[in-house]
């Protein structure tokens, strides 16, 4: 918080940005702030690889939402036929199934159908299967983003990290809200309450679905597999260390008084010297400072996209199943638990680094806010039976136009209130404005000092003059005889006692 950005000192703090030790530059030229020779990559070969990394992304991306798509369509016709064929499970493949919604409308949604556990099999399986295999593909996405973001050749960190968190956000947002925007708008097709039922009916599933299963067998990945596969890799290295101990205290063994009778002098010098230096180096090897640098590194990345993502199931799918809010506040309530547990566990010790903000985060929560919006607002017009006897009347496209309109206002509501509302606590303005206070406080005080001994200077200055002026001539030869005598005294003492140094180096050579 505010509060506590503050107390550290890091407030508004803005990082001095240098460039990347990766970064590669053509040539060097003068820069005309600080006029030294820096490194200059010129603008356009970077807008050239990124007419290679964009299409690449987009085209990954795209693949993913048609996969996305196809396994849910293929889920809606399996459905509609196993009530069709007397319960029996057939699965088929196809790209035809998407847009249709002649199979989710073939399935009554009565109290037959949803006490049926084979319906709620079908409906939550997909998606748990689904939730299983994206962090997979994020985990694909992002090492193709890393090879993209190094081959763009950014100068600063700063730039690196937008642009590596703009491609990894939208792939994963189109990842895990494919399939509620494709239900919400576009799978059912039509506004009849029945097929709003369905598209209910299969958001609230998927959303339940990733907001649990997913999100806990993501936070498995990232906790509690790296802890063991590191454990895995500390008992293999332990094992391995305790063969090479076995192996020299033999080597020791073999190295008896009768084969040093065998050996000559140097050679048995040379193999003991060769068993002193192995039992140093294994003696050295089973300090914990090699086992704590097998630890990964941490990334506080993967907690802002967890919580962005979050943030965005609870603001824009919130009005489709209600209890999001009460699930994403218990998640994260465990991600802090399980976040300390990883920093202290799991993890190497991450240092400090001094900064003003989150970043381009910012921005990310700004567009999802504003995504939000669009949604719920959407939502309402299309999907609410409270709306369909005012399409009856105005038509579909004054529905259209009475939602741009609210849309619009809402838009305006976020934008009031992001102004007005202060981001920081009353306690830090008034902490601002006092050391402001102060600064200025002392700044007068300092310039009205020194004002006041500078008019002091020059009235002594005055003052002196005119004494000077009132003496006559006799007194001005006077005062410089007087001045004359004191120079000749000064003279003659310092040739008749010489320094201490000198005494002493005289007495010593005498």
């Amino acid at each position: 918080s505010n509060f506590l950005a503050y107390q550290w000192g890091t407030l508004d703090y803005q990082e001095e940005e240098i460039a990347r030790p990766e970064f590669k530059g053509t040539e060097y030229r003068v820069c005309p702030i600080t006029n030294t020779y820096v490194m200059y990559y010129p603008p356009w070969k970077r807008w050239l690889k990124m007419c290679v990394s964009i299409p690449l992304t987009v085209g990954f991306t795209i693949v993913t939402l048609l996969g996305i798509l196809i396994l849910y369509g293929n889920r809606d016709v399996m459905l509609a036929q196993y009530f069709a064929t007397g319960h029996s499970y057939h699965i088929s493949v196809s790209m035809d199934v998407i847009g249709q919604t002649a199979p989710i409308l073939a399935v009554e949604l009565n109290k037959e159908h949803l006490r049926d556990p084979d319906f709620w099999i079908i409906i939550i399986g997909f998606p748990t299967a689904l939730g299983l295999i994206l962090p997979l593909l994020n985990f694909c996405l992002r090492k193709v983003s890393l090879w993209l973001n190094e081959l763009e050749n950014h100068r600063t960190e700063a730039e690196y990290r937008t642009h590596f968190i703009i491609k990894v956000f939208a792939f994963r947002f189109v990842c895990y809200f494919a399939a509620l925007y494709y239900y919400s708008f576009i799978g059912v097709g039509t506004t009849d309450p029945q097929a709003t039922e369905h598209g209910i009916v299969r958001v609230a599933s998927t959303l339940f679905t990733y907001i649990t299963i997913a999100h806990w067998w993501n936070i498995c990945i990232n906790v509690f597999f790296p802890l063991l596969l590191y454990r895995w890799r500390i008992y293999r290295d332990r094992l391995r260390l305790k063969k090479e101990l076995r192996k020299l205290e033999k080597a020791e063994l073999e190295l008896t008084p009768s084969l040093e009778n065998c050996l000559s002098a140097e050679k048995r010098l040379e193999k003991k010297k060769q068993l002193l230096n192995k039992r140093l180096l294994l003696e050295h090897a089973q300090a914990n400072i090699w086992e704590e640098i097998v630890l990964p590194e941490h990334d506080s990345f993967t907690e802002y996209l967890f919580a962005v993502t979050q943030f965005a199931y609870v603001t824009c799918f919130s009005v489709i199943l209600p209890i999001t809010p009460l699930i994403v506040l218990f998640n994260h309530l465990l991600n802090m638990r399980l976040d300390a547990f990883k920093l202290c566990r799991g993890r190497r010790r991450p240092l400090a680094l001094k900064t003003g903000g989150i970043g381009v985060w910012n921005h990310v929560l700004h567009v999802v806010t504003v995504i939000a919006i669009l949604t719920n607002c959407s939502l309402m017009a299309l999907t609410s039976s409270q709306f369909s006897w005012l399409a009856n009347e105005i038509g579909t496209l004054g529905v259209f136009a009475l939602a741009i309109g609210w849309e619009h206002f809402m838009l305006l509501v976020k934008y009031i209130m992001q102004l007005t509302v202060s981001r920081m606590p009353q306690t830090v303005q008034d902490e601002i404005r006092r050391k402001k206070y102060d600064q200025e406080r002392k700044r007068y005080m300092q310039l009205r000092l020194k004002k006041r001994n500078s008019s002091y200077g020059t009235t002594e200055k005055k003052k002196s003059s005119i004494t000077s002026s009132k003496q006559s001539p006799s007194a001005v030869k006077k005062d410089e005889q007087v001045m004359d005598c004191c120079e000749i005294t000064k003279s003659t003492r310092s040739v008749a006692c010489p320094p201490i140094e000198e005494a002493s180096s005289n007495m010593s050579g005498s």
